[in-house]
């Protein structure tokens, strides 16, 4: 039998959320990638731009801003694997919308979550079709000394939202372990409880 249209698989209907929110993360990632790399630019013209650095706040916990191109991924795991990881990150847009498709529009989280994913993998996208090298401008640099040593790999806007929203959306995964692809409930917790 086929689905009703309530059921039905869709992009648009009820998901608004998702075609709204990621255009706005998108513009915040790429206007906070081009002001750091332009502020600091124009402060520290004659240092190389991989040894650009504003010290934002220093102490047992620091913040810096700096120019780093991450030609690879997360952690800077996979350097110069830029055709790779840009083949990767297409296939995953394309997995994304096809899992918001299937996402039922009263699951508005997973939506948001899926969102998130989405602005973030296509910010990082852009970086590597424009950007010299095909590396991601990465400019946020958080570092302490403790309860030892450590610096944080630089990050973007659009790191942020592939983070959060992968682990948000690994948590609704494991949360609901009875979900399909579809986000729908089994066959069995659907029919009433009540019987003839």
């Amino acid at each position: 039998m086929a689905p009703s249209s309530a059921t039905a698989p869709t992009w648009f209907s009820g998901k608004a959320m998702f075609w709204v929110m990621w255009p706005v993360l998108v513009a915040m990632d790429l206007w906070s990638k081009a002001w750091a790399f332009a502020w600091l630019a124009e402060q520290q013209p004659t240092i190389h731009p991989d040894g650009r650095a504003h010290v934002v706040f220093d102490g047992a916990i620091a913040f810096r801003l700096v120019t780093w191109s991450n030609t690879g991924t997360i952690w800077g795991l996979f350097q110069n694997a830029t055709v790779i990881l840009i083949v990767l990150r297409c296939c995953a847009l394309v997995a994304l919308l096809w899992y918001l498709r299937q996402t039922p529009a009263r699951q508005r989280l997973q939506v948001f979550v899926l969102g998130l994913i989405f602005a973030g993998a296509l910010g990082n996208l852009y970086d590597n079709f424009t950007c010299e090298n095909g590396g991601v401008r990465d400019f946020l640099r958080f570092s302490g000394t403790w309860p030892m040593e450590w610096g944080f790999p630089a990050f973007n806007v659009a790191d942020s939202c592939i983070s959060v929203g992968a682990v948000g959306l690994l948590f609704l995964l494991m949360r609901e372990p009875a979900r399909g692809p579809a986000g729908g409930a089994s066959g069995r917790a659907a029919e009433p409880s009540g019987r003839g």
